[in-house]
């Protein structure tokens, strides 16, 4: 099978190069069918969609007179920009990035969380001797070359009591788990352990320590984003919205019922991705982690905690994620990038 990895770039698809191309526009006009909602993924459709694609092969988007499509990213960068400038209704991106792109000046606010709790881990072999961050010290941990992973895998260690400068961290990008196997690194970091870590553990015997849980600030793993001037000034786009959330919550609550239903509506844009039965474990391995819900344990699907918002801009500040040198506003609040004002009641 073919793994799906997450690098900088992945292909686009005709059928959505040519949506963008159609819908976007230089000036970002919507389309004329008001009810025909963009949403721009941040990945090829993968578990982590299980909510959106579940909602799909169910007709909860047309139940409420949506007509939805996913559209695949040029880049993972594409997602506020496009919300931003209105060539996107809507777009699934990741906490930090949304903060930072409210810190850079783009339109766009968090309007429910899809994974509401990380996903990076740092995942060994088990025979690794490394069982927490306090082993770091000397070893070699690949990463997928995110500027955030060194970033965060150095105040890792140092929160460990570890020197940052005793670890080595070789940049394999997409070739996280071949470099673990081939046991040209001591660890990953940036692996998810309901994908890569699955398809890890039917190889050999790991050991995962998610970042949440080796003392890194608890944030969204992916979240929905939509353009908070588009949705004060524009009723018709707000309930679009509202109706978008309220189907992709009923996605999400079917998908947790009834995991067979969610491999069902995965399998057709997953083909060549992944065989049928590590596509099944991966969605249980993903259902179990949104079955504890977010941070705060709200089960709710999409529910964010403002503070814990704010509390991981603070964090992204301390460790130089925010920098002005970036021509990023350095003293932006968190809290004011996410809002519940839109989920289901």
């Amino acid at each position: 099978m073919t793994l799906l990895t997450r690098t900088a770039t992945v292909l686009v698809t005709v059928a959505a190069a040519f949506s963008l191309a159609a819908c976007g526009g230089s000036d970002g006009a919507a389309p004329d069918d008001t009810r025909h909602t963009r949403v721009l993924l941040d990945w090829n459709p993968n578990p982590d969609h299980l909510a959106l694609y579940t909602a799909k092969h169910t007709g909860a988007y047309d139940d409420r007179g949506l007509d939805v499509e996913f559209l695949l990213p040029g880049n993972t960068a594409d997602a506020a920009k496009d919300v931003s400038l209105g060539r996107s209704d809507l777009a699934v991106s990741y906490e930090a990035d949304t903060i930072l792109a409210r810190a850079q000046g783009l339109d766009v606010v968090n309007v429910g969380a899809l994974v509401p709790t990380p996903l990076n881990s740092l995942i060994t072999k088990a025979d690794s001797g490394i069982t927490g961050p306090g082993d770091l010290g000397g070893k070699s941990v690949a990463i997928s070359g995110l500027p955030s992973q060194e970033v965060t895998l150095r105040y890792i260690a140092q929160k460990a009591g570890v020197d940052p400068a005793s670890v080595t961290m070789p940049n394999v990008q997409q070739n996280l788990n071949q470099a673990l196997l081939g046991d040209r690194v001591d660890a990953i970091f940036g692996a998810y352990p309901n994908i890569e870590g699955v398809e890890l553990a039917e190889r050999t015997d790991i050991t995962t320590l998610t970042a949440a849980e080796m003392g890194v600030p608890s944030s969204a793993e992916l979240v929905v984003i939509a353009n908070p001037t588009r949705l004060a000034e524009d009723d018709a786009y707000a309930g679009r919205v509202r109706d978008f959330l309220a189907a992709t919550a009923e996605g999400h609550d079917a998908a947790l019922q009834d995991a067979d239903l969610a491999v069902e509506a995965l399998t057709p844009d997953t083909a060549g991705a992944y065989d049928p039965d590590l596509l099944a474990a991966m969605v249980d391995a993903t259902i179990a982690i949104l079955r504890k819900g977010n941070s705060d344990g709200d089960t709710t699907f999409g529910v964010q905690n403002p503070q814990a918002w704010s509390d991981y801009a603070d964090w992204m500040r301390e460790n130089g994620l925010l920098d002005d040198t970036s021509g990023a506003d350095t003293a932006v609040d968190g809290a004011d990038a996410t809002t519940n004002d839109y989920l289901p009641e």
